[in-house]
């Protein structure tokens, strides 16, 4: 809804641009024009000052991340409107298995799209479950700058950089002792974080040895849902009219104590029941709109309770990281390198409890029958829900059931412990060496990275043990589980009446445990020269080689892996490959110092791999650079890219599973329900899959009231890579009467092709494959549907489907556009008053992606999901600080803008009433004080005024990718000091 957007945030771009060059929100007050040392920028492996940057490359630096008031990387990187909400404290508490991480999301492609490097090489991943890197494993303390580029550079550095890097340049000189400490708590006196960490370093041995080592402790503290009055009860819609507009939460008929839903009598009479949760010893008639199985939006019994209460809007987790960085000059020219880290990292995931819809169906569908040991027994509370399954026409005999409705909090919430350890050790040399008057950079390193992690899942019962003790009888004066094997196994009846015992609650317990291991190897080696001196300055080239291999496996406990338990059962899986590449760059000057050319440049720069997987791949990027004077540079830039599909997409085990929702478009009834086109279509290609196909009597093996189709579903070790082209053209302006002013402009876009998705399964048997126009034999989506000519494997129907492959695939497609920009500006009041004043910074970044487009299968129209807060996509992000400094004292408030995004693409505007979200600000401020040349100290108020996300049910909760571009802790303090010697 970008026509909405404020008008000072509206006037402030229209001369301002994309990300450049500068450091994060520190802005430096500029006197003259600066020297900048060459040095390699993320984005280019050519050395060159920082300002001629082939694109826009946006920098933090190590004062930002220390005053940021953020203990997480992933916290401090969503200060940049490139970075989109991703795997962060807010929601990773409702993941499985990436509770505690930190993941890093470019443009919203996804965190495995965005590549991340540590001094520009590659980290290993840090789960094998969802390949990625935990921005968590990196010590924060020892960060010299991020720098992020936004763009395909998968020429530069190879596959995952589709959405662009994020390279993380870490300290390699330090002398004397620095510590640094912190400490944070939100205004409600929750969700504490502290942050604890101490360098060391120094040179030895004639200067010749450079030696640094440190580390750091961190721990966040949870935020609870019921703790928030803004989150709770929380909010919903209500789909009782048209448009639907926004109401308290409704109360839930899933509760710890049970409801029970009643059908029966002459004329099929519908109540509910439940144990109230003010005293469950009381049976309850439930209202009609809480009665019915799946309660209705004006729900509000005072019997009930708000499932709110159970949910965590920030999640728990703590790290402890150490590293260790040498370098010895073996001569003037060359010098060793060696580091070592190591991190182990652990984060709670918080989830509701084992639960049990009142409707029936579900994960453990649970009845209460009429002759019910429980149900018949003594006690007020049993012959109270006896009168009414009686009133509502149900008799006491196994035939009549009601359905429960219930939280399983017996056996304590579905929460997983998560622990991850790192080990990553680099080894190499670099230097440079003159040929034929020629300087000649290079350099080579060995790196070895290893993560050993496991989960341990609580409270996941086991289904079937469940089932069993609450179907309790007599037998012989005594309660006992109706099924006899389950007694001979130990069953022990669940009183769901009066409540269990404590010995039925351990026989139904669960827990489920997972191994993962993910290892990477990596060996390289390149160089870097200026070939010749051309009339526009020197011909610079670089290039270098790179092997890698990646190794993963996934091991979940057996019981888990079954099925039995409450709890997704993955299974194991494992998979490696490897990828040999190669890769050059070279920038071409072509003018210099003449008419309306201070500076053209032409670069250039290709890489070619070898996967295991995959086979061949290859990448290109183009580039150019012209600043017709001196004061305006335009640069543009072209490039493909390329992801290879990760272990878990190829290598997932394939398993067996069925459905009775697929219909066969070659079936004589679904046949004659389709349109002429559709008609023709499969008039041509269902006679081509089944010999003598008659479309008006053929009956298929499947479809309603048949039985269900056979599946294989898992990864596809046929994944072709996905491929993108992106092109950015834009303008960086830095006039020479305001040295101290700099803005850009850039335009960007990508087209992304192939990206792995999974078909759902009517639109593969009918879209894809029988009404598609592609002959049959060509089209490789029919290959996936396997029939059986004769019938001994269809089900005894010749011609009939015996299995349907339908694991990943190569099938979608994306297309993102828009614009990124940036102004900064400093000045010192002492050139401009008869006093010193005090320096003044000012930096506004904002970023407006007003396409991001969505194919999500072959044919298909785009969706366009920009804007919209189910993707985490808005149109428009900004940010903008300013800053005043004096001496030793420094004082800056930073706003930050996320624009009005639509609620959800499943309704249009004419049915939700709100439907966006609005414009969001929350402000920040932060105050640093030197007191001496050894101790700093820093405190400030982060979301002063105390902002709660927007008021839709969409974002309401603050968890989910999506509603986690806001804050959700509230207005939070926090106090850091860094003392050094």
């Amino acid at each position: 809804m970008s026509s909405k957007l404020p008008s000072f945030l509206r006037t402030a771009l229209l001369g301002s641009a994309a990300l450049m060059c500068m450091a994060g929100p520190d802005v430096a007050v500029a006197q003259d024009a600066t020297t900048v040392g060459e040095l390699v920028v993320t984005g280019s492996r050519i050395r060159r000052d920082t300002f001629s940057s082939p694109t826009p490359v946006s920098v933090i630096s190590a004062e930002a991340i220390r005053e940021s008031g953020n203990t997480s990387l992933g916290d401090i990187m969503m200060d940049l409107p490139v970075i989109n909400a991703a795997t962060n404290a807010q929601n990773s508490s409702s993941s499985l298995y990436l509770a505690g991480q930190a993941r890093a999301d470019i443009r919203g492609l996804g965190p495995t799209r965005t590549l991340v490097l540590v001094d520009g090489r590659r980290h290993v991943f840090s789960d094998a479950s969802s390949p990625a890197v935990d921005l968590n494993q990196i010590p924060s303390l020892m960060i010299d700058r991020i720098e992020t580029v936004a763009g395909g550079a998968s020429a530069i550095y190879g596959s995952e950089a589709i959405a662009g890097v994020v390279n993380i340049i870490m300290k390699r000189d330090f002398d004397g002792i620095e510590a640094d400490v912190q400490a944070g708590i939100s205004a409600e006196g929750d969700g504490a974080e502290t942050r604890a960490g101490l360098n060391w370093g120094g040179r030895f041995l004639d200067n010749r040895l450079n030696v640094m080592a440190g580390g750091e402790f961190a721990r966040v503290e949870p935020i609870m849902q019921i703790d928030r009055d803004w989150a709770y009860p929380g909010i919903r819609r209500n789909n009782l009219v048209n448009p639907q507009t926004i109401i308290g939460a409704s109360k839930s008929n899933v509760t710890p104590y049970g409801t029970f839903q009643l059908r029966g009598g002459p004329v099929g009479t519908a109540i509910a029941v439940t144990r109230d949760v003010r005293d469950p010893t009381t049976i309850t008639r439930l209202s009609g709109p809480c009665s019915t199985p799946t309660v209705q939006a004006t729900c509000q019994d005072d019997a009930l309770d708000y499932t709110a209460g159970f949910n965590a809007l920030q999640g728990k987790s703590n790290r402890l990281i150490l590293r260790s960085y040498a370098e010895y000059e073996l001569t003037d020219a060359i010098t060793a390198f060696a580091e070592a880290s190591y991190a182990t990292v652990g984060g709670y995931g918080i989830f509701q409890p084992a639960f049990s819809n009142a409707a029936g169906g579900g994960t453990m569908p649970v009845a209460l029958r009429g002759d019910n040991a429980f149900l018949n027994g003594a006690g007020s509370t049993a012959a109270q829900l006896r009168a009414e399954w009686l009133a509502a026409g149900l008799t006491l005999t196994q035939a009549s059931q009601a359905q429960v409705g219930k939280f399983w909090t017996e056996f304590g919430r579905r929460d997983v412990s998560t622990d991850r350890d790192t080990l990553r050790l680099v080894g190499g040399m670099r230097g440079d060496v003159s040929v034929f008057d020629r300087q000649i950079n290079w350099d080579w390193y060995a790196q070895y990275g290893e993560l050993n992690g496991s989960t341990t899942s609580f409270g996941v019962p086991y289904v079937a043990r469940v089932q069993q003790a609450t179907d309790a009888i007599v037998v012989d004066g005594q309660v006992v589980c109706r099924d006899p094997a389950a007694r001979a196994a130990g069953c022990v009846p669940w009183d769901l009446v009066n409540g269990a015992s404590g010995e039925a609650v351990n026989w139904a317990y669960g827990q489920s445990t997972t191994d993962q291991k993910v290892k990477q190897t990596v060996v390289a080696g390149s160089f870097a020269t200026d070939l010749m001196q051309l009339p526009a300055g020197p011909l610079g080239l670089a290039m270098g080689a790179e092997y890698r291999k990646e190794e993963s496996s996934f091991d979940q406990d057996e019981v888990g892996a079954s099925g039995q338990l409450f709890f997704n059962a993955v299974g194991q899986r494992s998979g490696e490959y490897d990828v040999r590449e190669a890769f050059a760059e070279i920038r071409v000057p072509i003018l210099r110092d003449v008419p309306f050319a201070e500076e053209l440049t032409f670069e250039a720069a290709y890489r070619a791999a070898d996967y295991s997987t995959i086979g061949t791949t290859d990448q290109y990027r183009l580039a150019g650079e012209w600043a017709p004077i001196r004061d305006i540079r335009f640069r543009m830039s072209e490039a493909t890219a390329v992801r290879a599909p990760n272990i878990v997409e190829l290598f997932a085990p394939q398993s067996e599973n069925f459905t009775t929702a697929a219909q066969d478009p070659c079936d004589a009834a679904t046949y004659a329900g389709a349109s002429a086109a559709q008609q023709a279509a499969r008039n041509v290609t269902c006679a081509a899959a089944i010999p003598g196909w008659n479309p008006a009597t053929f009956t298929s093996n499947f479809g309603t009231g048949r039985p269900s189709l056979r599946l294989i579903q898992g990864g596809n070790p046929n994944l072709g890579p996905e491929t993108a082209e992106t092109f950015q053209a834009g303008v960086v302006i830095q006039p020479r009467f305001l040295p101290a002013l700099q803005i850009s402009v850039d335009y960007f876009k990508y087209n992304i092709e192939d990206q792995v998705g999974t078909i759902p399964i009517n639109t593969l048997l009918a879209q894809l494959c029988y009404d598609s126009t592609t002959p049959l034999a060509s089209n490789p989506y029919c290959a996936l549907i396997v029939r059986d000519p004769t019938g001994t494997a269809g089900g005894a129907v010749p011609g009939g489907v015996s299995q349907v492959e339908l694991t990943s695939q190569n099938v979608a497609k994306v297309k993102v556009e828009g614009y990124d920009a940036s102004v900064a500006y400093g000045f010192r009041t002492a050139d401009m008053f008869a006093r010193d004043f005090g320096d003044i910074a000012l930096r506004l970044d904002a970023t407006w992606m007003y396409r991001w487009a969505l194919q999500g299968l072959p044919g298909q129209a785009y969706t366009q999901l920009a804007n919209t807060i189910t993707n985490s996509t808005p149109e428009w992000k900004g940010q903008g600080t300013v800053q005043w400094s004096r001496e030793d004292l420094s004082v800056a408030w930073t706003t930050r803008y996320v624009g009005s995004m639509r609620s959800t693409t499943a309704f249009t505007e004419a049915q939700l009433d709100p439907y966006f979200t609005g414009d969001w600000f929350s402000h920040d401020l932060r105050v640093r004080y030197g007191i001496n040349e050894n101790l700093s100290v820093r405190g400030g108020i982060l979301n002063l005024t105390d902002e709660a996300p927007p008021a839709l049910p969409e974002t309401f909760t603050g968890t989910g990718v999506g509603s986690s571009n806001y804050d959700n802790r509230g207005r939070y303090f926090y106090l850091g000091a860094t003392f050094r010697y």
